[in-house]
């Protein structure tokens, strides 16, 4: 059985082009909101998990740069367990846990679904994605039903 914390998310080309290379500084990003890949795709997976917003991957597929151990090696150990945790309360079950590709590939499907969210907002001219403090707000700043 394959190791969950190895195996390679996915995103799409457009995406990295379009959102993640624009808020992730590390990899060349313009506002300074994430240091790595890897946050711009959590914060977005969150985004995906809490409205809902799941869209399967259409090609073509950009390179697959991290996992959650990347996320446990760069001081986000509580984010990959609750990608892990968010991918089982979609779920309802931990037996999901037994397809280690199935937990990753859903948790893929819900980061696309956050990133075409993001996109739609950043289309119908929410500027606030340029601040790091209104992004902040969008990510604590909830109400939770």
């Amino acid at each position: 059985m394959e190791n969950i914390f190895e195996i390679k998310f996915t995103f799409e080309q457009k995406i990295k082009e379009n959102i993640i290379e624009k808020f992730a500084t590390k990899q060349g990003g313009n506002f300074n909101v994430f240091t790595y890949h890897w946050q711009c795709f959590a914060w977005a997976a969150t985004i995906g998990f809490f409205y809902g917003e799941k869209r399967k991957l259409t090609s073509p597929l950009a390179d697959k740069p991290f996992n959650l151990n990347t996320m446990r090696n760069n001081n986000g150990d509580k984010i990959a367990q609750a990608l892990i945790c968010l991918c089982i309360s979609k779920t309802g079950s931990l037996d999901i846990l037994k397809e280690p590709k199935q937990a990753i590939d859903l948790i893929n499907e819900y980061a696309n679904g956050g990133f075409y969210y993001i996109q739609k907002l950043i289309d119908n001219g929410e500027n606030s994605f340029n601040d790091l403090e209104k992004i902040k707000q969008e990510i604590f700043n909830r109400e939770v039903a």
